[in-house]
């Protein structure tokens, strides 16, 4: 079998963080070929652990967020020579070995594969780790075409993150992912409102902002609204301390940039505590009437 993955990341300077390395040594293991997509020009020792590692390293505007990066990047393939395309991106840490979902791809048999599904606005495999099976790399790649690059986030959701999925169900190809939501289909990400459930099913993976504390303004009232606690060193010990972890304390560390504040952390728990007061008080109103 031919397979490819396509891995889009975003480092800030021009080497490369230990978490992605981490990521990469794992990821060659099970694709035939494994292409790193940047925006930086990587320094003399990182290209020289890329070559001996056999990874490639193609270099790109930035634009189009992730689905721009492997746009660019499939445009350079013989799509049809591919039984199996993945694209993945930095967004998460991977801290276990890839077996358990890889074995699950295998048993799947389904046409697309992914870590976790959601059902928020409509169905769809999330896009941070997608596997395009021989049947769906065709129809994929038409409608990247048809779709083009998108420089607004939430036009990238809409039309990529969720529209990819929604044309590929259209077409009667099948979608399957590696955790379940326990029956959730409300209007949160599964991926934060379940992610003690996903652990404990043996995701190997966990978002970066989360270990790290970087979240964007713009999506922490959505946090406050679920009751997500944000506890990045209570994480940080699950996926350090899991028997099959890949990761060194000190070197994850090390990565870690652009965390939020001790005002932004107060102000958020503060907001957090006062709406899930106000929904307790709610509901108690509600159920004595």
């Amino acid at each position: 079998m031919r397979s490819i993955c396509l891995f889009a990341s975003y480092f800030e300077q021009n080497t490369l963080p230990y978490y992605v390395k981490v990521y990469l040594k794992e990821l060659k293991k099970h694709f035939t070929e494994l292409v790193l997509l940047g925006h930086k020009d990587l320094n003399s020792d990182d290209l020289e652990f890329l070559r001996k590692l056999g990874v490639s390293y193609q270099k790109e505007n930035n634009e189009g967020y992730d689905f721009g990066l492997w746009y660019k990047a499939l445009k350079t393939l013989k799509i049809e020579t591919y039984d199996r395309i993945a694209l993945v991106n930095d967004s998460c840490i991977l801290f276990k070995p890839l077996n358990g979902f890889m074995t699950a791809l295998e048993n799947s048999k389904t046409d697309v594969y992914g870590m976790s599904l959601s059902e928020a606005v409509s169905k769809h495999l999330q896009s941070y780790f997608l596997v395009l099976n021989k049947k769906a790399i065709a129809p994929a790649m038409a409608y990247f075409q048809l779709s083009g690059i998108n420089n607004s986030l939430q036009e990238v959701i809409r039309t990529y993150e969720i529209g990819l999925s929604q044309v590929l169900l259209e077409k009667g190809l099948s979608l399957g992912a590696f955790v379940d939501n326990k029956g959730y289909r409300g209007e949160f990400s599964p991926y934060y409102h379940l992610l003690d459930h996903h652990l404990k099913q043996g995701i190997p993976l966990i978002k970066k902002k989360i270990i790290f504390s970087s979240y964007r303004k713009d999506e922490l009232f959505t946090l406050t609204r679920m009751n997500f606690k944000i506890r990045p060193a209570h994480y940080r010990d699950i996926i350090l301390n899991d028997a099959e972890s890949l990761l060194e304390r000190e070197a994850l560390i090390k990565d870690i940039s652009g965390s939020l504040s001790a005002f932004q952390r107060l102000r958020y728990e503060t907001l957090r505590l006062g709406i899930h007061t106000f929904k307790t008080l709610k509901n108690l109103f509600s159920f004595s009437r």
